[in-house]
């Protein structure tokens, strides 16, 4: 679907086939936002907006990484955004989002609905290459916030596997682990095309957009922070439990290997009593019940000397 928006001279939107105009004097670029676009939508880009087919495809690419790319007629710009998808193995991932700027529009595609999008809202004095720093800042800002969701379902784990140790609170840590192993190459991504689009002649040519550029680097930068220390802590929160369940372990197979040495007793005496040779008090009538008896005896000693030393240690 395909919405279209000129700040702040026309304001065009095409929603299910209903399309309304609100006409403005002053006059600005024109912003093309593309989401979840179908094929019909992809014909008009190459048609209407002159988008090679190349471009078109590296759009489609779910793992495109971010970059800068100069074409004839436009420049497009690639970052990467958090998001969340059910679809997948990894609920927190992120998505592509390209941007083709040419001298008198911004068109914005993305594979899914980008709702970060809906929060951009540019004056009169914006200019096209501030818009576009401003959409990178907006991006950075989704990174933080969606580290901070991620951290709380760290701690809600942890807390879980501290009372029990599951195995879906485990793959739970592994899956977030996996998201910020996508965040910090989204981020790290990002941060590249912000030292490229520095470097092109007149793009960072006002006090706003320096304004811009150096506070979405802050912002990117403080995510690249905020995954490594989360990811060093989510490290050793993996680490701790992991010698948690191997000390488990050990204990588990020393009382089965106890248990089993003990049984080998009764096994053996009553094995030997069960053949056809002669043994000492094998015509003795309570020889079997003495056997017993010696048998309980000699498990629950063992039973209350685990008990007392558990309770001990």
């Amino acid at each position: 679907m395909i919405f279209i928006k000129v700040y702040p001279r026309i304001i065009l939107e095409l929603i299910w086939g209903c399309v309304m105009f609100v006409t403005e004097k002053t006059k600005s670029f024109l912003w093309v936002n593309v989401g979840n676009p179908d094929h019909d939508d992809f014909e008009r880009l190459q048609t209407e907006y002159k988008i090679d087919e190349d471009t078109i495809s590296d759009i489609l690419d779910p793992d495109e990484q971010p970059r800068f790319e100069v074409e004839d007629d436009y420049k497009v710009i690639i970052v990467r955004f958090p998001i969340i998808n059910r679809e997948i193995d990894t609920l927190w991932h992120t998505e592509p989002l390209s941007i083709i700027y040419s001298s008198n529009r911004v068109i914005t595609v993305c594979r899914k609905r980008c709702d970060l999008l809906d929060k951009i809202r540019p004056d009169e004095k914006l200019s096209r290459e501030e818009f576009v720093l401003n959409i990178i800042y907006y991006i950075a800002e989704s990174y933080l916030r969606s580290l901070k969701e991620l951290n709380k379902r760290v701690l809600a784990s942890k807390k879980v596997l501290q009372e029990r140790v599951r195995k879906k609170e485990l793959m739970a840590l592994l899956e977030v682990e996996n998201s910020y192993t996508l965040y910090m190459a989204g981020l790290k991504g990002n941060v590249a095309v912000l030292d490229k689009l520095e470097k092109v002649r007149g793009f960072v040519k006002t006090e706003e957009a320096q304004e811009l550029t150096e506070d979405a680097r802050i912002e990117l930068s403080q995510g690249i922070e905020v995954v490594t220390s989360y990811s060093k802590m989510l490290k050793s929160i993996k680490e701790t439990f992991e010698s948690i369940i191997n000390m488990d372990s050990n204990t588990y197979i020393n009382r089965l290997t106890m248990w089993n040495i003990i049984l080998v007793v009764p096994t053996v005496i009553v094995g030997y009593y069960g053949m056809n040779t002669k043994l000492p008090f094998a015509d003795n009538d309570q020889t079997a019940t003495a056997i017993f008896v010696l048998i309980m005896i000699l498990l629950v000693g063992f039973a209350l000397f685990s008990f007392i030393r558990r309770r001990v240690v």
